[in-house]
């Protein structure tokens, strides 16, 4: 394993500025788990989508047929986990699988009619959610919180080619 170089020691920073960041980091962290327990609740609600199954048909949507291997890592999951969703999404005719014809062993997954049907319901949900949440705060504002989230999705990729 190679060897680290060793940081040097974060900067003072004043009392003021030290707290609004141990507050940026709670709210950070709270909406994290709020995500992450939204996506662990997820299971197939009759003619619902949960929100992991909706993340893989938003994404053949924006991105169009891919090889599962390929949606897995778009949306950071295991390819054992993104098959076994497939399968559902599948039954419920929200994608279909075909072969490749240039290679029978790859398979391509793209979303139905019906599944973009969901999704476009599902986002139109979701965009009313957020514009009610972020109400009062103007575009400036908007964009510098778009910048903050940016910059810790930076920290998180840092840590990633660190490990």
């Amino acid at each position: 394993m190679p060897e680290v170089a060793p940081r040097s020691p974060a900067p003072e920073v004043e009392p003021e500025r030290a707290t609004a960041i141990t507050e940026l980091g709670i709210a950070f962290r709270s909406a994290f788990r709020s995500l992450r327990s939204l996506r662990g609740r997820d299971t197939h609600r009759g003619n619902e989508i949960g929100h992991a199954q909706y993340e893989l048909l938003a994404e053949l949507c924006v991105r169009g047929p891919l090889q599962a291997g390929e949606l897995a890592e778009a949306v950071e999951a295991s390819a054992a986990t993104v098959s076994g969703m497939l399968d559902g999404l599948s039954e419920a005719d929200l994608v279909e699988r075909t072969r490749s014809d240039t290679d029978r062993r790859i398979v391509v997954v793209k979303v139905t009619r019906r599944g973009k049907r969901k999704v476009e319901a599902r986002k139109a949900l979701w965009q009313a959610r957020w514009q009610a949440a972020l109400e009062g705060l103007d575009d400036e504002e908007l964009q510098t919180a778009a910048r903050v989230l940016e910059r810790i999705h930076g920290i998180f990729c840092e840590q990633q080619r660190e490990s």
